[in-house]
């Protein structure tokens, strides 16, 4: 009898001590929540003086810039303002995917400027005294939910949080569009991927491209190496050409001769059917050319932004455009890719990304 006593007490403790652990450890299993925010959204955690002031319009100077090249002027980022009072009366605000939190902690009335000293602690306040600059950037991976990215940009006067913004402004914005790869891979390849297309590709020029499954084939003209690919709802046409030429010499890649390649490409094939015998051509008039050298796995590629009009004055057609013309030295070619985009009315920015990704994750020779 005493030895069943003696197991009942032992098997008790046992029940009592799993009891505590799992208790203690019950917001440890439980799942970190999903962060949330739109495409090229940026919330900002600053004093409304600060928001106000020039350390705003600096951020806005370098992160609310125009994105290069719409036909109606849409920003990098878009930039919300919040208060620290802000984000205590919500604690969901948060979650926000990407944000940045401003602060002079040399003023000691400043909300936001003590949150940051509590987040960071003393050791990385008491650095700030020991750089030149007095300013510095922290970046915390997931701090209140997954796949977040929060900086904090903290100063001792506001002239170092206006020149540590101008100088990693870059950087920055470089952060934020990665933290968004995966919402924008997401939404480009939400209906998968056309195997036929990427099949017709890779047989056509030796290239590896991924196409939404989305897109249709509008035109190949196996002579001239030219594939015209396209998705197209009723508000909205986007489309993607391939075209293979051999490379001579250098003076191929130079600006007036990669527009000319394009305007030839355009009067060759994309009419608009609205108006007889017009044409797509590059409109670099109203708006310059945007070019950038800009490798594509790993290999010498020219950039080149801007956006098309058809030739005839009445046809109102036009949009945005991003060319990549891209040196294949192993078999002595030049491959020209382009995405252009029509749509109406629309916010562009976001759906010339997606083109962009799209032509981005191209790989030759493979």
């Amino acid at each position: 009898m005493k030895y069943k006593s003696n197991q009942l007490i032992l098997l008790f403790f046992l029940i009592l001590g799993y009891a505590f652990i799992t208790g203690c450890n019950t917001s440890a299993l439980q799942p970190a929540p999903q962060s949330f925010g739109s495409l090229n959204r940026i919330a900002i955690v600053a004093d409304q003086k600060v928001w106000d002031g020039p350390v705003g319009d600096t951020l806005r100077y370098y992160l609310a810039a125009a994105y290069p090249v719409l036909p109606q002027p849409e920003p990098l980022f878009d930039l919300q303002h919040f208060t620290m009072n802000d984000i205590d009366e919500d604690n969901h605000r948060r979650r926000f995917r990407s944000m940045i939190f401003l602060g002079d902690i040399d003023n000691s009335n400043s909300p936001t400027a003590s949150f940051i000293k509590s987040a960071l602690g003393d050791e990385n306040v008491l650095k700030l005294k020991e750089l030149e600059e007095k300013a510095e950037v922290k970046i915390s991976e997931n701090r209140w939910s997954n796949n977040q990215k929060v900086l904090f940009i903290y100063s001792l006067g506001e002239k170092g949080l206006i020149e540590k913004i101008r100088d990693r402004s870059a950087s920055i914005a470089n952060l934020v569009h990665k933290s968004d790869n995966g919402m924008l891979d997401a939404r480009t390849f939400i209906s998968g991927r056309s195997t036929s297309l990427m099949k017709l590709i890779r047989e056509s020029f030796d290239i590896n491209m991924q196409i939404p499954g989305d897109y249709i084939l509008a035109h190949h003209d196996k002579e001239k190496n030219f594939l015209w690919m396209r998705k197209f709802d009723k508000n909205t046409h986007n489309n993607i050409l391939v075209h293979k030429i051999p490379y001579k010499n250098t003076d191929q890649l130079k600006p007036e001769n990669i527009k000319s390649l394009r305007d030839s490409i355009g009067k060759w094939y994309v009419e608009s059917g609205q108006v007889d015998g017009s044409y797509m051509r590059v409109n670099d008039i109203d708006l310059s050319l945007y070019l950038e050298n800009k490798p594509i796995d790993e290999k010498f590629s020219v950039q080149m932004k801007g956006i098309w009009e058809m030739n005839d004055i009445g046809d109102m057609m036009g949009g945005p455009f991003v060319s990549y013309v891209i040196h294949d030295a192993i078999d002595n070619e030049l491959i020209f890719l382009d995405g252009f985009v029509y749509a109406p009315g629309k916010k562009k920015r976001d759906i010339m990304q997606g083109v962009e990704l799209i032509l981005a994750k191209t790989r030759v020779g493979e």
